[in-house]
């Protein structure tokens, strides 16, 4: 399944840099979303999430920080490492 599961209140993200995916698994159910295109997160890293905004923030092997909104499902580049040449959006 690719993007957030239908229900989005009790659930953990995993960062996976071997598949370069970021998926949201259902801690009841242990059922599991792919939440971006595959391929769009590269080598994630680093993983955090703001409950009240519903959005993940991840850092990956280039040192760009990225950000993904459960509310608009849509992907976007917030911070641009120096030595970055990456597109915008993702």
């Amino acid at each position: 399944m690719t993007g957030p599961l239908s229900n989005t209140d009790n659930f953990f993200v995993v960062a996976d840099d071997y598949l370069t995916n970021i998926y949201q698994v259902d801690a009841t159910s242990g059922a599991m979303a792919q939440l971006l295109p595959f391929g769009a997160a590269s080598l994630p890293k680093g993983l955090a999430y703001d409950h009240v905004a519903k959005v993940i923030y991840w850092t990956e092997d280039d040192d760009n920080i990225k950000r993904y909104s459960f509310l608009s499902n849509s992907s976007t580049v917030i911070y641009r490492a120096a030595n970055s040449t990456g597109k915008d959006m993702i």
